[in-house]
């Protein structure tokens, strides 16, 4: 038997697409508690900073961002394209690409380090995800991408 997935109706459709939220997601939660459990002290959602990074960890001067891999187009398995409306997505899609990379170059500038955490990497292998974040965090590294 092929499996297929459930289509939705465009209003249902849109109503899961608007109920997503970008603060205090499973991942970040996850994440969030694991660091504050391994001794971490942070900052939520610092608006005033280029990105609104996830945490903040001021004595490391570490910007920390968990990204959807959807959202981000990461390339993994759980990125995927909606058929319709291909243009729509297409354009943001790239658009928050292009975000991203101006997001990291501003706040490199401003002399922060930055972690990219994404989505797969915590589902998949979370202790190592969280092992390579913590030596991040310590070191000297400018940004890195787990």
């Amino acid at each position: 038997m092929k499996h297929r997935c459930k289509k939705h109706a465009p209003m249902n459709r849109s109503q899961m697409m608007q109920a997503v939220h970008s603060e205090n997601t499973k991942p970040e939660i996850k994440v969030r508690q694991a660091l504050f459990h391994a001794g971490f002290r942070y900052k939520l959602h610092r608006h005033d900073l280029p990105g609104s990074p996830d945490l903040f960890i001021l004595k490391h001067d570490v910007v920390i961002f968990i990204n959807g891999c959807f959202w981000h187009q990461h390339g993994c398995k759980f990125t995927t394209r909606p058929k319709s409306h291909s243009d729509f997505w297409d354009n943001k899609f790239t658009n928050n690409a292009a975000r991203d990379i101006k997001t990291n170059w501003k706040l490199s500038l401003l002399g922060f380090r930055v972690a990219t955490i994404w989505e797969c990497s915590i589902k998949n292998d979370f202790e190592r995800t969280l092992e390579r974040l913590k030596a991040f965090i310590v070191s000297e590294e400018e940004s890195i991408e787990i």
